[in-house]
């Protein structure tokens, strides 16, 4: 599935029967649209609130608030709230705040708030405020805020306040 904004605005109606709802172009510019699910979706100057793909997904130049694909994910010029990925994710200069992947993840003047994959590579530019993963690259004029080893002491930290919590509050529930 193609969502391009540069296409005649026929296609634009053929794309809409497979959305929930028929996307809204907005003075030309940019399609606008609720839900777009698909095998593979494939996105062009569009905002969209939620993408659903079974296989691969494809943003140049847009974004989502939330990103679901089974397969690879490439984010160019464009942004996304959530990202889960089952293959690789590539974000060339755009950002997110959340990614997930069962695969990599490859920024190139790109940034994330949280990134957990298998292998996290940030490229000159990029920045990872947490990135939790057995392998990080970095290259130069990357910044990593919290690399994994902070990430997880962080993590681990936050777990025993909340079961502190837990058992305080279990303790003065019995009358103790």
């Amino acid at each position: 599935m193609t969502i391009d904004t540069t296409e005649e605005v026929v296609d634009e109606v053929v794309m809409a029967e497979q959305m929930d709802e028929e996307p809204r172009s907005r003075g030309g510019a940019f399609t606008v649209a609720g839900l777009v699910r698909g095998v593979d979706v494939e996105l062009k100057n569009a905002l969209v609130g939620a993408v659903m793909a079974a296989d691969d997904v494809h943003i140049q130049n847009g974004g989502a608030r939330s990103i679901f694909a089974g397969g690879a994910l490439e984010l160019d010029r464009g942004g996304a709230g959530i990202i889960v990925a089952g293959g690789d994710t590539h974000i060339r200069r755009g950002g997110a705040q959340a990614v997930v992947s069962a695969g990599s993840i490859t920024m190139e003047q790109a940034g994330s708030g949280f990134a957990i994959a298998r292998r996290i590579r940030v490229g000159r530019g990029g920045t990872t405020v947490f990135a939790i993963t057995p392998r990080l690259q970095t290259g130069e004029g990357a910044r990593i805020v919290f690399g994994p080893a902070a990430s997880m002491a962080l993590v681990g930290g936050v777990l025993a306040l909340v079961a502190a919590v837990i058992l305080r509050l279990r303790g003065t529930g019995r009358g103790g």
